[in-house]
């Protein structure tokens, strides 16, 4: 049941131009969780509650913005025992590196770094990340180590992409840079 609200959830956010789109898209509100929860799963008493959900591009929703340039907002609620971790409208590059780097360090080996980054000779950059834009939500509970580890296997995961660390001569300096690829 859920893979087919993911799926559904992904179809109609693609179709930003189509106005007989559900009701639920026009009313997004970024405070509240993607799933409207039952009150046994709000109480979250065992603390096993954890999602995550993919969407693509959400129109009237603006990318997050936080301290230090990152593209994502954890929230922690303490009541629930749950962690809320967010990104919306960011291109696939932007979601693996949340927003930490640039990209002149960041090396694609893909088919098509199109649908990774946006560059100039794209055209239109608005246009241009409807298409290629996602947005992205997980929970989980309280607690678990290194969440934001989770986050990126779980994007790597929907993405089919592997990341590493790596070191390589750029402008004539070796320079760690991230190399995003395709499984």
């Amino acid at each position: 049941m859920i893979l087919l609200v993911i799926a559904m959830n992904t179809l109609f956010a693609q179709d930003t131009l189509n106005p007989s789109r559900p009701k639920a898209l026009l009313n997004f509100n970024d405070q509240n969780p993607v799933f409207k929860l039952q009150d046994e799963q709000l109480s979250n008493k065992n603390g096993f509650m954890r999602y995550d959900v993919l969407t693509g591009y959400r129109e009237g929703v603006s990318p997050i913005s936080e301290n230090f340039g990152l593209n994502f907002q954890a929230q922690i609620d303490h009541e629930k025992g749950t962690h809320r971790i967010k990104m919306y409208n960011l291109s696939i590059q932007d979601m693996l590196t949340h927003g930490l780097r640039k990209s002149n360090r960041v090396i694609l080996e893909v088919k098509d770094p199109g649908k990774y980054r946006y560059h100039l000779d794209y055209g239109n950059e608005l246009e241009w990340l409807r298409k290629n834009g996602y947005c992205y939500e997980m929970m989980m509970p309280i607690g678990v180590i290194n969440s934001m580890q989770i986050v990126d296997d779980d994007l790597c995961r929907l993405f089919k992409v592997k990341i590493r660390n790596e070191k390589r001569m750029i402008d004539g300096k070796e320079r760690e840079v991230l190399v995003i690829s395709e499984q």
